[in-house]
Protein backbone atom coordinates (compact mmCIF):
# COMPACT_ATOMS: atom_id res chain seq x y z
CA UNK A 1 0.00 0.00 0.00
CA UNK A 2 1.40 3.02 -1.11
CA UNK A 3 1.42 6.39 1.45
CA UNK A 4 1.64 9.91 0.33
CA UNK A 5 5.76 11.07 1.23
CA UNK A 6 7.29 14.60 1.21
CA UNK A 7 10.54 15.15 -0.53
CA UNK A 8 13.13 16.27 1.68
CA UNK A 9 14.95 18.22 -1.41
CA UNK A 10 11.86 20.36 -3.20
CA UNK A 11 8.87 19.34 -1.14
CA UNK A 12 6.82 17.76 -4.12
CA UNK A 13 4.43 14.98 -2.57
CA UNK A 14 4.25 11.97 -4.37
CA UNK A 15 3.12 8.27 -3.94
CA UNK A 16 5.62 6.35 -1.93
CA UNK A 17 7.26 5.24 1.10
CA UNK A 18 6.78 1.38 0.55
CA UNK A 19 9.47 0.24 -1.47
CA UNK A 20 13.68 0.70 -1.82
CA UNK A 21 13.55 3.19 -4.75
CA UNK A 22 11.12 6.35 -4.98
CA UNK A 23 12.10 8.82 -6.79
CA UNK A 24 10.70 11.79 -6.66
CA UNK A 25 9.02 13.14 -9.73
CA UNK A 26 10.17 16.42 -9.63
CA UNK A 27 13.89 16.95 -8.59
CA UNK A 28 14.98 12.67 -8.92
CA UNK A 29 15.72 12.28 -5.15
CA UNK A 30 15.50 8.53 -4.14
CA UNK A 31 13.49 9.22 -0.86
CA UNK A 32 14.67 7.50 2.16
CA UNK A 33 12.40 8.54 4.70
CA UNK A 34 15.21 9.06 7.36
CA UNK A 35 16.98 12.09 5.74
CA UNK A 36 16.62 14.00 9.06
CA UNK A 37 18.99 10.90 10.64
CA UNK A 38 21.99 12.49 7.92
CA UNK A 39 24.68 14.84 8.04
CA UNK A 40 23.65 17.27 4.94
CA UNK A 41 27.32 17.07 3.97
CA UNK A 42 27.35 12.84 4.11
CA UNK A 43 26.70 11.36 0.50
CA UNK A 44 24.94 7.78 1.01
CA UNK A 45 24.36 5.44 -1.87
CA UNK A 46 21.11 5.84 -2.81
CA UNK A 47 21.53 9.70 -4.53
CA UNK A 48 24.78 11.25 -6.64
CA UNK A 49 25.02 13.89 -4.42
CA UNK A 50 24.51 15.33 -0.46
CA UNK A 51 21.28 16.84 0.85
CA UNK A 52 23.57 20.27 0.91
CA UNK A 53 24.16 20.18 -2.36
CA UNK A 54 20.99 18.85 -3.94
CA UNK A 55 19.26 22.01 -2.10
CA UNK A 56 21.65 24.19 -3.95
CA UNK A 57 20.75 22.57 -6.73
CA UNK A 58 17.23 22.96 -6.78
CA UNK A 59 17.70 26.34 -5.52
CA UNK A 60 19.34 26.89 -8.62
CA UNK A 61 16.74 25.56 -10.98
CA UNK A 62 18.09 22.22 -11.45
CA UNK A 63 17.31 17.97 -10.50
CA UNK A 64 19.91 15.90 -8.57
CA UNK A 65 21.65 15.81 -11.84
CA UNK A 66 22.39 19.19 -12.57
CA UNK A 67 20.07 19.01 -15.06
CA UNK A 68 17.05 21.63 -15.33
CA UNK A 69 13.97 21.30 -13.46
CA UNK A 70 10.48 20.98 -15.49
CA UNK A 71 7.84 23.80 -14.92
CA UNK A 72 5.53 23.27 -12.12
CA UNK A 73 2.24 22.19 -12.79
Amino acid sequence: MSNKVKCFICGTEFEGGDSLVDNCPYCDWTYLGWENELDPDDKETSNPVTIRQAKKLFSEGKNIWGEPLPPRN
